[in-house]
Formats: C-alpha cells, structure tokens, sequence
C-alpha cells in the first residue's frame, strides 16, 4: 500500500514516519529545500538561524517517547526559570520558577512579578479556569481568555495584563482572542508535568531535532522529494485521484496532505467543492506572523540571563533566549534568538526598519547590549509564514484528520487534537492522528510501534470524540 504525504513540516514527517514502521510505502513532498518547516532552521554559512526560539514543555509526551525512541535525550537541557524584564530595571529581573508546579508557589507569589495578593489572584484565576468541567467546551471555545477572566469578581486590571502578556509570548495569540478552552487545556497539561517547566536543545533545531527525523525515515525506505510545490488535487467519483506538483500529476492511492491551512485554502476549487464541501471551514480559520530575530554579539552581554527572557510592556512582545549560553559552538559570546509576538505594525516595513525598531526595543530594557558590538543579524518576518492562531470559535472550523474523500487525510497543528495549541506537540500529534486514520481505513494490522494493539485502539476512538483534553493521557505515548 502506497501513501503520498504533502508537506514536509513536523505533522508531515511523523505520519510519513509513523505509515513507513506500519509497512506502507511512503512518498514525501515538500515544496521548500529543507525539511521542518516551521519547526526547523535555515543554514547561512556555518550558522544555523532558527526559525524562532522553541520550547519542549515536559507535556510533550509523544514528543518525548520519539525523543527516546530516536535516542536523542542528550540533546536537550532543562530550563526552569521564566525571567521577567521591565523598563530601568535590568539587571534587577524578576523570575518566575516552575510555574506549574505547587512547589514553587511560594517562591512565585514573592516573585515580585506581581504584588503578593494580585499574583495569589492570578494563581487562582488559572485554578477557576481549569476547574470547569468538559460540559462547558462550546461556552469555553467561544469565550476569550480575556473575558473570562474580566468576568470572574476577583479580577483586577494587572491579573488580567499578566494573563495577556504570558500568552503573547508564549502562543503569538492575545487573551482577547485567544479560547478560554485552548487555555484551560494548556494549563492543565502544564500543572500535570510541571518539572522542568521546560527544556530546549543544546543546539541547531535542524540539526538536532528534525535531522534524526529524517534520518530515521530514511532508513524506513521514505523517499523524499525537496521544491515540489502543491497546486491541485484532482478529485474523480468521490476520490483524490493524483495531486499536481510543479505542474506535474502524480497519481495517488492515499495522500496525507499536512501543509499550512491558509496554503491548502489557496488551492480549494469547485471540483474540491463538490468532492468535500465541509473542507471549506479552514477559510474561517487565521494566522499571524511571529518574526524572528538573531543577534549574533561579537563578546558577551554582562548580566544576560540564561534562562527564557521575557519583555514586559514594550510594543512588539519581544521574548527571546541566549543560545550563547546553550550552544558550544557560541559559548563565549552571547547570541540572542528573539522573537515578535506583536508584529502587526512592522509587517508592512522595510526589514531594515523593523531591524532597527527591535534592536531599540531591546536596548531601551537591556542598555548593556549597547556595549558589546553586534557582529550580525538575521532578520525573518515569516508574513509569508504565519502561525495559526487559536481564536475564539477556531475550533468549529478546524478539520480532522480525516476528510469527506476517504483517501485524503489532513495534518497540522490547525487540525484538531487533543493538543488544541499550535506547537510541535500539537504537529506531531496531528501527524499521529493522520497516520493512525490511514492505517485503519486501509485494514492494516500493524498499529506501529507500541505492541499493545488495545491502546492503538483507544486512541481511535478518543480520535472520533474529538480527543477531549481531560483523556488526554490515554493518549500520550500510544501513537
């Protein structure tokens, strides 16, 4: 049995990966010349620029059993502290230390984030959110944090801005706009596998995470094929008959499309139309840019943090992370991997404007940077790379893993899962669903990996509910 998986980003590459360990001959098409996508890094020379700083929360479960299985804990280090930086007072930060985790409360309630009783009132807010019950998902998905949080009487305008600026920089979505219920999800994964809060790698993305990937898919027998662009997909009685790459057709028996909603919305025609109408949804879903900034420093910052650095109450929602101090390759300078969650008012700007604000963003609450010479930057804006956001509603128009044509499967963190967040976990759990589909709709007995043929069919059927979160661990490992 043959599959054509579409998109070469995180989802694609694990339903790739996963149908290749269940027997299937797999196809693997990606439009740009790198593997990763949104999760990977491009080489300049001997550099590797990120795509943007990622984290690897402990909730990552199905993260961490790939990480073992590919034999690559090694590559990764635990961060535990969350660094608050305002106007005038740096190198005085204010930390915040395992935030989910009850050990730390006191710690984190004398943090000087917040006065003592507004950060107990927002430490109550998170428990009040998590606390409703699975009933109210419709209320919660049309519900903004936001709002949720302005409705509760204890409430105060600082609780709220601290719920604002968490997510910002941390999912590239505004409370205003972001579900209460993506928020109670991701919460309550937080509190269950607090310790690290997080990790990151020691190293390059590509190198690191997405190269043993692929790698490993090589050795599956996956064939891979670089610069090939989707442009149709040819429907006849009910199926995808072929998909039109570069301008070629490409017949198909199954095709796992995981590509960006808004580049697969581009390609929706009538004959799609008439084939799978409910695909449609996808144009009401929406993506943001999140730009992307490296500094490369010729010495190093005195007083940098090593730990996540966020930016309180500058304009661009800047956050970012001193790899200098992870990777040994820059150890002895510092380099920063920045990050805009509020890039909106530079989208339409020159880069080197939108350099130059940044920079001055970041000098106006961190002065030492003016000291050591920058030697030079990389500057992605990704307009042309957005990130889904999970809005308000997003969930009613986000699609499964499997579609009305029943050779034709989706993948993507936009897909829905029992993630409900755009991340890796989220893409690579997508990935799973996706695979997962292919394999029973084809009558394979192979479920892949796990032997426990019984787990692999809980997750089908956590699948077809929807995948609550409060179940969420029934399906941690078992992809």
């Amino acid at each position: 049995m043959h599959v054509t998986v579409i998109g070469g980003g995180l989802a694609g590459m694990i339903a790739a990966l996963r149908l290749a360990e269940r027997g299937f001959a797999v196809d693997l098409y990606e439009s740009t010349s790198r593997l990763g996508g949104k999760a990977g890094c491009n080489q300049h020379g001997s550099d590797f620029d990120e795509h943007g700083y990622h984290i690897f929360p402990m909730w990552c479960r199905n993260i961490w059993k790939l990480v073992d299985e590919l034999g690559i804990a090694g590559h990764f280090a635990d961060v535990e502290d969350f660094v608050q930086i305002e106007r005038g007072e740096f190198p005085r930060n204010k930390t915040l230390t395992n935030l989910g985790s009850a050990r730390y409360v006191f710690h984190n309630l004398f943090s000087g984030v917040l006065p003592v009783e507004e950060m107990a009132l927002f430490f109550y807010s998170t428990l009040d959110l998590m606390s409703h019950r699975f009933s109210y998902r419709r209320f919660l998905d049309q519900t903004s944090v936001k709002g949720f949080v302005r409705g509760r009487i204890y409430r105060t305008e600082r609780v709220v801005l601290q719920h604002q600026d968490l997510l910002l920089k941390g999912i590239n979505v505004p409370s205003y706009a972001v579900s209460a219920m993506t928020m109670r999800n991701v919460l309550k994964y937080w509190f269950k596998y607090p310790l690290p809060m997080h990790r990151v790698l020691k190293g390059n993305l590509q190198q690191l995470w997405i190269e043993p990937i692929e790698k490993r898919m090589a050795a599956l027998g996956v064939k891979i094929h670089l610069g090939q662009r989707l442009e149709r997909i040819e429907t006849a009685q009910g199926r995808v008959t072929a998909v039109h790459l570069n301008s070629t057709r490409h017949p198909v028996e199954r095709a796992v499309v995981a590509i960006p909603w808004e580049r697969l919305a581009a390609i929706l025609d009538d004959d799609l139309y008439r084939a799978a109408p409910k695909l449609f949804a996808i144009r009401g879903l929406n993506s943001a840019a999140m730009a992307a900034l490296n500094i490369y420093f010729r010495g190093v910052v005195p007083g940098m943090p090593k730990d996540h650095v966020n930016v309180i109450g500058g304009r661009y929602g800047l956050s970012f992370i001193d790899v200098g101090q992870w990777w040994p390759e820059y150890r002895g300078r510092t380099v920063l991997n920045a990050i805009s969650s509020n890039f909106t008012a530079l989208e339409s700007v020159s880069e080197d404007v939108a350099v130059r604000e940044m920079l001055d963003e970041l000098f106006e609450f961190i002065p030492a940077l003016r000291d050591v010479e920058i030697e030079k930057t990389d500057f992605q804006p990704h307009v042309d790379e957005p990130l889904f956001m999970n809005e308000v509603g997003a969930w009613q128009s986000r699609p499964g893993a499997k579609t009305e044509l029943p050779n034709l499967y989706l993948a993507g963190d936009c897909c829905r899962n029992h993630i409900d967040l755009v991340s890796m976990e989220g893409a690579v759990s997508a990935g799973l669903l996706a695979a997962e589909a292919v394999r029973k709709d084809a009558g394979s007995s192979r479920p892949g990996g796990d032997p426990d043929s019984r787990r692999v069919a809980a997750l089908a059927a956590l699948a077809a509910m929807v995948l609550r979160p409060a179940r969420s661990r029934r399906v941690e490992a078992d992809c």
